[in-house]
């Protein structure tokens, strides 16, 4: 019976055990389940709250009701030049590559002043008469070297004269002389009637005489002739010398110094290199002067020159022949471009010069005058063609998101909203970098109530 009892109980305790196994196998399914539906869940939640905040796949619909209520306005996506309007104030200046001043080259004394501050003046026209010692002194120098030229050029027409070559004409009259007395000895001894000696004796005289012409007029006439040509060149150089430095330094030159005309040789001009206004007078008659210092000033004021200094931070949005708009009180606005970019800045102000150069008929602007200038610039980026851009207004912010609503087509009160990439704005446009195409419509008018709604509505899904 005990037998009985232990083959009936092994049965059993495989059936439970079996059991035990299916019930943890089972459990384990479950949880697997349960976890990975878990998993799926939060999954889901992430992206969906991901798509809350970015905004990006979702619309914005608007009953025909709101829709009229809203009177949303849209814009096509084009591409423009973004220029942008900057402003400064400046000041007129003289046009520094038309204004003179004028300098003596020597020291003396003002005799007379011709001329007042604010006078016009013409080129070439006296503004002061100056007497100077230094010059007295250089017009006695090119009196001296004139009459050592007159001295020279007499001298060398006299070498060049026939009656005046004595030793050459004797040289020459005793070549003829042998040369004669050869050809008669010769026909003699070829007639027989004379000895080879005497043909020997007139051969040797005429080469003996002929050796003297040569030297007589290849040595001492050349050589005089030579030395007085030379005399004249030197006298001549010297003259022409002292009447250009006498010109450079103002004096008057007549041809003829040593002329008998009387005429005070110590007195120079001062004359107007250009024409213009007197701009500064620093000297009166009778004053002493030094060389070398600045007398006078002139300026053409035809055309002046307007300067703004420009920030730091905006120069670079300025180029060369950029368009500028010149405002003054009293006068018609004036047009101009920019014609100069100081490549410096003032270490104090952290300021750049930036000069226009405009036409100033009868001078309606004056040296000194404050102006107002506007300047057509570059945007920040520095772009200088066509970009892509919207209306500002277009622009929401969604978190730190740019975002965008586009009126979807066929579909009335439907709007996608689009997160896009944005660059600086100007002029009431901002440029897009990415995001949106040309072509497309964006909504203005209307683009923050959109915004509302659309916030309205996450809202209500996370509640």
């Amino acid at each position: 019976m005990l037998k009985n009892f232990h083959a009936n109980a092994k049965p059993k305790r495989l059936l439970i055990i079996g059991a035990l196994l299916a019930v943890g196998l089972f459990g384990l399914v479950f949880f697997w389940s349960s976890a990975s539906k878990k998993s799926d869940q939060v999954k889901a939640e992430a992206q969906g709250k991901a798509e809350h905040q970015s905004g990006e796949g979702r619309e914005v619909e608007l009953s025909t009701e709101a829709l009229n209520a809203t009177a949303i306005e849209t814009a096509e996506v084009t591409s423009r030049a973004l220029i942008a309007t900057l402003r400064f104030t400046g000041s007129v200046e003289a046009n520094q590559q038309q204004t003179q001043q004028i300098t003596p080259l020597i020291g003396g004394r003002v005799e007379r002043v011709l001329v007042a501050l604010g006078d016009r003046v013409r080129a070439g026209q006296v503004l002061a008469i100056i007497s100077s010692p230094e010059i007295a002194e250089m017009h006695g120098k090119l009196h001296e070297a004139e009459t050592r030229l007159e001295v020279a050029e007499n001298n060398f027409a006299r070498v060049q004269r026939a009656e005046n070559r004595a030793t050459l004409i004797q040289a020459k009259a005793r070549l003829d002389e042998a040369d004669a007395t050869l050809r008669r000895t010769r026909k003699l001894v070829d007639a027989g009637a004379g000895a080879g000696k005497d043909l020997v004796a007139a051969e040797a005289a005429y080469q003996s005489a002929k050796a003297e012409y040569d030297y007589q007029n290849n040595i001492s006439i050349n050589r005089e002739v030579q030395q007085a040509k030379a005399d004249f060149e030197t006298a001549r150089v010297e003259v022409l010398h002292l009447k250009n430095s006498l010109r450079a330094l103002g004096a008057s030159v007549s041809p003829y110094e040593n002329s008998k005309v009387e005429h005070n040789t110590a007195r120079i001009a001062l004359v107007a290199p250009i024409s213009g206004s007197v701009t500064e007078r620093v000297v009166n008659a009778g004053a002493g002067i030094e060389a070398g210092k600045p007398l006078f000033t002139i300026a053409n004021l035809a055309t002046v020159w307007v300067i703004a200094n420009v920030q730091e931070a905006q120069i670079n949005r300025l180029r060369l022949g950029t368009p500028a708009s010149i405002r003054v009180a009293a006068l018609a606005d004036i047009t101009g471009r920019i014609t100069y970019l100081d490549p410096t800045l003032n270490e104090e102000t952290r300021t750049a010069r930036v000069r226009i150069e405009v036409a100033n008929p009868y001078e309606r602007l004056k040296v000194g005058m404050f102006v107002e200038i506007s300047f057509a610039a570059l945007n920040e980026a520095g772009d200088t063609g066509a970009v892509l851009a919207v209306p500002e207004s277009a622009v929401q912010r969604l978190a730190d998101r740019a975002v965008v609503f586009v009126q979807k087509d066929n579909e009335a009160g439907h709007f996608a909203v689009r997160e896009i990439e944005v660059g600086s704005s100007v002029g009431g446009f901002t440029k897009i970098i990415s995001g949106l195409s040309g072509g497309e419509k964006v909504v203005t008018k209307g683009s923050f109530v959109l915004k509302t709604q659309l916030m309205k509505s996450e809202l209500g899904e996370e509640h």
